[in-house]
């Protein structure tokens, strides 16, 4: 059962000025997804979040419209623990393969028919 990982960029915040550089990103809001076949079905996991990125070098810096989703994801991937990330959601699906905890009706709750 392979699992496959995929990032979601959802937003990019940018200071108006920064530096004597316009438009400069200094937060990406994520979402970092898995999916795994198992059988005839699909499951799903994912977490979510925002990251601060440091303030460019004048002399590398890429205008705001020029800026790519692959960019911006190795960004996140320099920063973030991917591989830890990746476990967790792993792990998360294992569980929804094979739960260990579930929740229950209360006992004291008749459900009319």
């Amino acid at each position: 059962m392979e699992t496959n990982f995929q990032w979601v960029i959802s937003q990019l915040n940018c200071a108006v000025e920064s530096e004597g550089l316009s438009n400069v990103i200094n937060v990406i809001h994520w979402r970092y997804n898995a999916t795994q076949v198992n059988g005839d079905k699909t499951y799903f996991a994912d977490t979510y979040g925002s990251s601060s990125v440091a303030q460019p070098n004048p002399q590398n810096f890429i205008p705001y419209a020029d800026v790519t989703e692959a960019e911006v994801i190795n960004w996140l991937e320099q920063i973030l623990p991917v591989d830890t990330m990746k476990l967790a959601l792993e792990n998360n699906i294992a569980l929804q393969i094979t739960p260990v905890e579930i929740t229950l009706p209360l006992p004291w709750l008749h459900v009319i028919e």
